[in-house]
Parts: structure tokens; sequence; C-alpha cells
């Protein structure tokens, strides 16, 4: 008797250390899943592993694009360093190119190209005539950005940039084509006049290179206990660039531009200082497409089923459809995510740009009202209005000049 209980106390015990054994070793895949997906980190493996690829492709003929032949060169692309936390993206990293500092940002998804071409009864590619090409082009840019581009402009984008040497036009199609369905290298070619976003450098297949700037993250730090006043002052600075920025947006340009995906490493100051940029395009639209977005007809049962992402709507609690369009704006969300900084329960966890051991009450009373104009419970759904803007920036004038 003793020995059935000594072997069933020991089954017991061998079970139990291998039920933690198991249960952690799946904590662990689960991490290790949840760290690639959300490319929480990433190695300098990547990019290189990219690079052989386009450069497999260039070799085969199937890329094209000014960057291939420097890219693919033997010396390649030096001190190569890969970014986090960008989903909409396969791959972003750093280097240099022509002795300049860039981003080189791949693409995600290979391109839809079911209007681009049809299959004929010998299955062989058609591919349009130029004037449909155009007229592909024109659609999809008026999709994307409710803008209407003339013959002439869409002509030109049907072309590879700065291209050198002659290539094959139908491979050129599927590079353009490719290039044309990401949102952020399209909005980097429509708004170039405008000098709004980093400046496009070119492109090799699925792969393009922007101006490099520095993320206004490098100026915040979390220990605001041991804040300067010099650090104090550039952060008072950046935070006027940032609202003169959100006003460019909003009046400089055809169509009011909505930043959806509001983060600190968003944002990125050019080298000298003097101006200020955003850098990831991905969720930025025009405001008439993100009124589609948030209020598509789509079925809701709570108010945050109808958002899309930093931009929020309504949900009809009679319908129980999104019938609304965008109802809070770049301000209210900066406000809230980069001056005020992250907060849960009511409570600030993570102080933002704005908020240190030197920021003023009036201040964080301004802030809290322009990240929450309504004062509601829960996520704000209120745009922040000119008053409160005006309000925020003389009080910061005034905090840089005491």
């Amino acid at each position: 008797m003793r020995i059935q209980h000594l072997c069933m106390w020991t089954f017991a015990h061998v079970f139990k250390s291998v039920k933690r054994r198991v249960f952690s070793f799946i904590c662990i895949i689960c991490v290790f899943i949840i760290i690639i997906k959300w490319r929480i980190t990433c190695t300098n493996v990547h990019p290189r592993l990219h690079l052989q690829h386009i450069c497999s492709n260039y070799a085969k003929g199937v890329s094209v694009g000014n960057l291939c032949q420097s890219l693919c060169h033997t010396d390649g692309v030096p001190s190569l360093s890969c970014h986090s936390f960008y989903m909409e993206k396969e791959a972003v990293f750093s280097g240099t190119w022509m002795n300049k500092s860039v981003v080189f940002k791949a693409l995600k998804k290979s391109p839809d190209t079911k209007e681009l071409m049809q299959l004929s009864t010998v299955n062989q590619k058609n591919y349009p005539s130029e004037e449909e090409f155009s007229k592909l082009i024109q659609k999809n840019i008026k999709n994307k950005f409710n803008i209407s581009i003339n013959d002439v402009d869409a002509w030109r984008m049907s072309y590879i940039p700065n291209q050198v040497g002659g290539i094959e036009r139908n491979v050129e199609m599927d590079n353009v084509w490719l290039l044309l369905q990401d949102n952020e290298y399209l909005a980097l070619l429509l708004y170039e006049k405008y000098v709004i976003f980093p400046k496009l450098l070119g492109s090799c297949g699925s792969m393009y290179a922007v101006q490099k700037l520095d993320s206004i993250s490098g100026y915040w730090h979390l220990m605001t206990l041991y804040d300067s006043q010099e650090e104090w002052e550039k952060r008072i600075k950046l935070s006027l660039m940032i609202l003169d920025y959100l006003l460019s947006l909003e009046k400089k340009l055809p169509e009011p531009l909505h930043i959806c995906d509001v983060k600190m490493n968003h944002f990125g100051v050019t080298s000298d200082t003097k101006k200020i940029m955003y850098l990831d395009l991905d969720s930025v639209h025009p405001r008439t497409i993100v009124d589609k977005m948030t209020g598509d007809g789509s079925e809701c049962k709570q108010h945050s089923d109808c958002d899309f992402l930093d931009c929020r709507s309504f949900c009809n609690l009679i319908t129980y459809k999104c019938e609304y369009g965008v109802v809070n704006n770049n301000l209210q969300i900066v406000c809230e995510r980069i001056f005020l900084g992250w907060v849960m329960s009511g409570r600030v966890m993570v102080p933002g740009l704005l908020l240190g051991p030197r920021t003023p009450r009036v201040l964080i009373e301004l802030l809290e009202l322009c990240a929450n104009p309504a004062g509601e419970s829960g996520m704000s759904r209120a745009p922040a209005t000119k008053e409160i803007r005006k309000r925020l920036y003389n009080l910061l004038i005034n905090l840089k000049l005491s």
C-alpha cells in the first residue's frame, strides 16, 4: 500500500513538474510570437536578407529603380540598422546611400495586379496601354487621397522617378503599380511640393528610400525628475513646432490631412532643428477618406468599433451602424498622446513631451482640456478647438520667454 501511495505521489509531482515546464515553454513561445508579430525587436540580419531578396530580383530583371545599382553593388549599403514597431512594412531600416543618411522601407504585400492586367486564353499577361495605365493611376489616387490629377501628372507618375537606363516597360509598370499601392509612398509623391514629409529619394522594386530625420523621442526621456531648464526649453520649442506643423496639415493643403497613428517616434526633426515632419505615413489620410473609414455603415456595438486607430467616431446606438465621420482632430490626439503622455484609467502612466516637474499647473489644466475638450469619461471623441490651440500656443510662447 505504501509503495502504491509512493508511486502515486511520485507520479503527481512529476506530472506537476512536467506541466509547469510545458506551460513555461508555451509562454515563451507566445512571447516570442508576440515579439515577432508586433516587431518589438529586430536584428540587423533582417535588412541584409531584404537587400539580398531585392538584389536577387534586380539580377533577374524583376526589380528596377534608381537605387538598385548602388544597393546591389559589391560594397552595398554600410552600417545597416533595423527599426522596430513598424507593422505596415515588411522591414524598415537605416543606412547610408550616396553619402546621405536614409531610411529604407520594404513593402509588406505584393501588388494587387487584377486591375493592372488580365490573363488571356493562353495565360499570358496583357498589360494596359499607356492611356489605360494613366487612368488606373488617376483612379487609384482618387480612391486613396481624394485628389484628381491631370493626364500629364498621371503619365509622369507612371514611370519610375530618376530611373537611369532603358528598362522593359512591362517590368516598370509592375514596379510602379506595386509602389503606388502603398499609402506612404503615394503620400510622399503627392505632397512633395508642400515639404511636409521627408523627401523621397528613390526606389528599387518593392523598397524605397526617404530622407532620414531624428525622432523627437530623442529629446524626451522618462527621467523627468532630473529635467534641466535647457531640456525643458527644448521641449517647449518642439511643442510649438508641432503646433505649427498641425496647422499646416489643415491650412496648407488642398484638403486637411489626419494623422491617425500618433506616436512620439513618428515625429521627426530636421538636422538644423528648424522643421518638424511626420515620418510614418501609412495611416495619414485626407478628411474625406477618414470619414469613409469611420462612417462606412459597418455594424458596431460600441463607439470604439467605428474608430480607425486614433481617429475616432461614434456608433449609432439605435441602428448599430457606423454612420458618422471622424469626430476628433489632430490637435486633440497630439495633446493626449504626445504632450500629456500615455494615459490609463484616467492617470498618466508615462509622461509626455510637456509633462514634468517644471510644468506649471495652468499648462497641465490646458493640456487636459485640449486632450478631452468635452470632459468625457473614457476616450475623448471631440475636436480640440481653435481657441484651445491659440491659448496653448500663447502659453508656450510665454513659458519659452520667461
